[in-house]
């Protein structure tokens, strides 16, 4: 379960949190297996007993361990340190474990949001939604997302609530003095 709720202002409200799609783990995991069964075929078939077959059964081992540190759990760390936050008032993304990044976009400063996915990505439901605003940073691009164009449909009923907030209810706007 994500929880985000650390991260949200008093006055806004979380509405959806996500993290990339888990299929971004799947060529780490085949890897970590292939890497695993690589390791059992060559202790399988060295010589037991021996001075230099153990050591050499060491060496095996941590190197399948090395292997499984850089190429598995390091990609699953960035994997669940990665998150995409909608709020009633902003759209942030978030990334790292060790050294954390983030980029928020204030929803009324969204000028268009567009989504893209390939035929796999479109089986898989996933895609990438690109939201470009009106700020200094111009896009924000969120790789990955589970059901990219739901995720695009709530950020236009968002903006649309924050306008509609913004505005009041009848339209105008309101002049606070």
């Amino acid at each position: 379960m994500l929880t985000v709720d650390h991260h949200l202002a008093e006055d806004e409200d979380l509405i959806y949190a996500t993290r990339q799609h888990w299929t971004q783990l799947v060529g780490e995991f085949a890897v970590l297996c292939l890497t695993w069964a690589v390791a059992g075929a060559i202790l399988w078939l060295l010589p037991g007993g021996d001075g230099w077959g153990r050591t050499a059964s060491y060496l095996v081992l941590a190197a399948a361990g090395i292997i499984s540190l850089w190429f598995w759990l390091v990609p699953l760390m960035k994997w669940r340190g990665t998150y995409y936050v909608l709020t009633t008032k902003r759209l942030h993304l978030r990334s790292g474990f060790l050294t954390k990044t983030g980029h928020s976009l204030p929803l009324l400063r969204v000028n268009d949001i567009s989504f893209q996915a390939s035929l796999w990505e479109r089986i898989i439901r996933c895609g990438t939604v690109n939201v470009e605003s009106a700020s200094e940073q111009g896009m924000l691009t969120l790789r990955h997302v589970p059901d990219p164009e739901g995720l695009k449909n709530m950020i236009y009923e968002a903006m649309d609530e924050a306008q509609e907030h913004q505005h009041g209810s009848d339209g105008t706007a309101s002049v606070t003095r």
